[in-house]
């Protein structure tokens, strides 16, 4: 059997050297936090700047620039003493002062972004790009600006092609320079700038809530019309319009609503040319496409400030015409506003160019909106109930009774009653249109078996008739109108 092994048992002496050993370990700890706070701080390097700056001038010092875009004419501007751009040789505008502004500054404050060929370590080799000026598309610029300023100096540059590298950049060359610059694509896009945009844009000056008369004609009638009946100033102007051609019959509210907002968001898109014979002929008004007619009554209109004060303006009574020739393109026509033509999106005018007269009619008997109703009288087999609205006598112990009161020939009703009736009798709508081949001079021969007469507050009067047509259906004439049916017993009842 073999014998085990004695356990070795560990010294319990006291560790005399470990409270030394702690000691040297913070006394180098403290010595090299001394060496890292006391010794210098190496400084960061700078990055590097590649941009500079070609001119640095103040606006004023500009005197003229002009501009040549590839395959174009040039054209130069002249600074006039308000600061103003105006085209030399041509009378009667001046740049817009976005126009302005961009070409000024851009002109007098020219920064490149990097310095591509030349600069302090310039060689023969360095300018070896004037050799081959095609392969930056500087042997036929995108654009070449002179810009003239007041010491007598000038400063002309060439744009040239995309260089591939990052954010869209450009190739530059200055003359009298040979570096190779490139450029942001912004101050290439701020240069190469069409004529045609640099004359201000009118725009048609169509209030919407002044509206009282909107027409479109071909070249030889009217083709669609829609006209308020009454002012537009009535509480009930919305509800107040009519269809007036190709026929006649009650709109619908929300219909001439867009429409109003349609004719308020027409914009003219670019200048085009002056309206001379020669050129009416060339984009197509000697025998125009469309005639836009927007009358607007006498009026005020009041927007608020930023500061929160109301402004009203004072408008006199007005017609803006706009009338429309060829379309280039899908996407665009020519228009011609006051003495000028211009490009106009087509989208925006179609709601006019192609108008759908039926598409705004009213399809509800019921125009007259209960805020705007005076009275209401109904005729029916020789009967008549008449419904009249007054308003009630404020008495303060009284603040949650209704404002206004309803009497059924005479006697007093409950305005509750008759308000829940009626704003049943709103939401009828008709069941269907006529067919074309209706026998109308027949139909409209029946005497109506009922009839409706609705005043308004605002001195309107909207009168609905319904007659026979057949077993289960009735013809429904709104304002003189006969375009519906209605299914019998569909004009809902109102208190007795």
């Amino acid at each position: 059997m073999q014998k085990p092994e004695r356990k070795q048992h560990k010294d319990r002496r006291p560790l005399r050297w470990l409270p030394l050993a702690a000691a040297l370990l913070l006394l180098a700890g403290g010595v090299t936090t001394a060496i890292l706070l006391f010794r210098p701080q190496e400084k960061p390097a700078q990055e590097e700047k590649h941009w500079g700056m070609l001119t640095e001038r103040q606006p004023e010092e500009l005197v003229s620039v002009t501009v040549q875009r590839r395959g174009e004419d040039p054209w130069t501007l002249v600074r006039a003493e308000d600061g103003s751009l105006h085209p030399e040789n041509e009378e009667g505008w001046t740049v817009s002062d976005q126009q302005a502004s961009l070409l000024q500054e851009t002109v007098t404050r020219l920064r490149y972004e990097e310095v591509l060929v030349g600069g302090d370590a310039a060689s023969d080799a360095a300018y070896s790009w004037q050799n081959t000026p095609e392969d930056f598309g500087l042997a036929d610029p995108r654009v070449t600006v002179t810009a003239r300023f007041t010491d007598g100096t000038e400063l002309t540059l060439h744009i040239g092609s995309d260089t591939g590298l990052e954010d869209e950049w450009h190739y530059m060359a200055v003359e009298g320079d040979d570096r190779l610059f490139a450029v942001a694509s912004a101050v290439a896009a701020d240069l190469d700038v069409e004529y045609a945009l640099l004359r201000p844009i009118p725009k048609p000056e169509i209030v919407g809530a002044l509206l009282d008369r909107i027409t479109v004609c071909d070249s030889e009638k009217i083709i669609a019309e829609w006209q308020l009946a009454g002012s537009v100033e009535d509480r009930d102007a919305g509800c107040n319009w009519e269809v007036t051609a190709p026929f006649r019959a009650p709109a619908d509210e929300e219909s001439i609503r867009n429409l109003k907002k349609s004719a308020e968001d027409l914009r003219l898109g670019v200048y085009l040319a002056p309206a001379t014979e020669e050129n009416l002929g060339r984009y197509g008004f000697d025998i125009p496409r469309r005639v836009l007619l927007f009358h607007m009554a006498k009026g005020s209109t009041g927007t608020v400030s930023e500061t929160g004060v109301y402004d009203v303006t004072d408008h006199e009574e007005k017609t803006v015409e706009l009338i429309v020739g060829d379309s280039p393109d899908d996407l665009a026509s020519y228009v011609r506003f006051g003495d000028n033509l211009y490009t106009v999106s087509t989208f925006t005018l179609q709601t006019f160019t192609s108008p759908d007269p039926m598409a705004s009619v009213a399809r509800y008997p019921v125009l007259t909106p209960l805020d705007s109703l005076e009275s209401l009288t109904v005729e029916e087999n020789g009967e008549i109930m008449e419904y009249v609205l007054q308003e009630a006598t404020a008495e303060p112990a009284a603040e949650a009774a209704p404002s206004r009161r309803c009497f059924l020939n005479g006697q007093e009703i409950p305005y509750e009653t008759f308000t829940a009736a009626y704003e049943r009798l709103l939401t009828v709508t008709f069941s269907g249109r006529l067919p074309d081949d209706t026998d109308m001079e027949a139909l409209l021969a029946k005497e109506p078996y009922r009839k409706y007469t609705f005043r308004t507050l605002s001195g309107g009067t909207h009168t609905v008739l319904l007659r026979s047509w057949d077993d289960m259906h009735d013809a429904v004439t709104v304002d003189g109108s006969t375009l519906f049916y209605l299914i019998k017993g569909g004009m809902t009842d109102l208190p007795r």
